[in-house]
């Protein structure tokens, strides 16, 4: 935690008491696995490009020039991401047994949707740069980057069929399902959150439900989906899910602090984006839950307006919120806010 002077002292912050604290407890408090990317995901970089490259039509043509300028597998040394759900796929896999080589096509599937809904979320958000360049519609116009978000789509159901003829063709029934129910819950989270913005408030179980859906689901699908291409047993499956599923709304949980707190230069947007859109992440949904009064007051009076200002972002509700956050993550034991955060 950083010692701005605006930050409520550990020592003398107020117990708060709500339903999210068990759930940060044990979500949040154990090892960093998400809050530094494991360096054994980089191993999968190189094989991950090549599956991806294999997903999309060799020919060459202006329309999957957009893809591949997403993807970062263009000549101008762009960004693929983090890439975590496909790692996810492909660790789970080897964990459990099997060789993670023969989930690749999987991990490519789940990779395409993730940048499918990436694209159109960039669309809705109006956000003009994603990995420090600009994001398909801003470069090429919101009706081709729909298009463009389709076909990753498309793609990505397509990149199954490199499981036909294979020791793995009986499970692609089950891996089409899975990952179509993950991508109909992606669409639900994003209408969630697109509809949230307009509420002046929402409850933690509403913002918890909404994660599930917009992140949650696909990181389930990756680790359940890596178990069953292990050929694991039931159990296993489950255990896999139930693990990706809790593994999702962390990520969404650091993914909500770099959105009000993060370096630009670190997560590749402007600073407070989302602040700016006036998301409800939860940040914002605790200091408007359990916040004092009077600060609550202000907050949903700030948040009430069509629009924010300089002032609005970057000092009242960012330190607002902070200060809110850093109480109720000293008093719980759970989450620190870093330096420049």
């Amino acid at each position: 935690m950083d010692n701005d002077s605006d930050g409520a002292s550990c020592h003398n912050a107020p117990a708060l008491r709500h339903p999210i604290r068990g759930w940060l407890m044990s979500q949040v408090r154990p090892p960093g696995l998400l809050l530094h990317q494991a360096a054994c995901f980089e191993r999968f970089a190189q094989p991950m490009a090549d599956a991806l490259q294999q997903a999309l039509p060799s020919r060459m043509s202006p329309f999957y020039d957009m893809l591949r300028y997403h993807l970062g597998l263009d000549d101008h040394g762009g960004s693929s991401g983090k890439q975590l759900r496909p790692a996810l796929c492909l660790l789970v896999c080897e964990a459990l047994g099997g060789d993670w080589r023969t989930a690749l096509p999987a991990a490519a599937s789940i990779e395409l949707i993730h940048n499918f809904s990436l694209i159109h979320d960039d669309i809705q958000d109006g956000d003009r740069e994603r990995r420090h360049r600009p994001t398909v519609w801003a470069k090429w116009g919101v009706g081709q980057a729909i298009n463009a978000g389709d076909a990753m789509y498309c793609l990505a159901m397509l990149a199954l069929n490199r499981f036909r003829q294979t020791a793995h063709e009986p499970l692609m029934g089950d891996m089409l399902g899975l990952l179509s129910e993950a991508t109909r819950e992606i669409i639900e989270g994003q209408y969630l959150d697109l509809s949230y913005e307009a509420l002046p408030q929402i409850t933690l179980d509403q913002y918890l439900d909404m994660i599930q859906r917009k992140t949650g689901a696909l990181i389930r699908a990756s680790a359940e989906v890596g178990a069953m291409l292990a050929a694991t047993t039931p159990h296993a499956r489950l255990l896999a899910r139930d693990f990706g599923e809790s593994l999702g709304k962390l990520f969404q949980v650091q993914d909500d602090l770099l959105g009000v707190w993060g370096a630009p230069e670190a997560t590749g947007k402007p600073v407070s984006a989302d602040i700016r859109r006036k998301k409800k992440s939860l940040p914002i949904v605790l200091a408007l839950t359990v916040a004092p009064h009077a600060e609550r007051l202000e907050l949903s009076s700030i948040y009430g307006q069509e629009s924010l200002s300089d002032d609005d972002v970057l000092s009242r509700t960012s330190k607002q919120a902070k200060q809110c956050y850093r109480r109720f993550s000293c008093s719980n034991g759970s989450i620190a806010v870093s330096k420049g955060r």
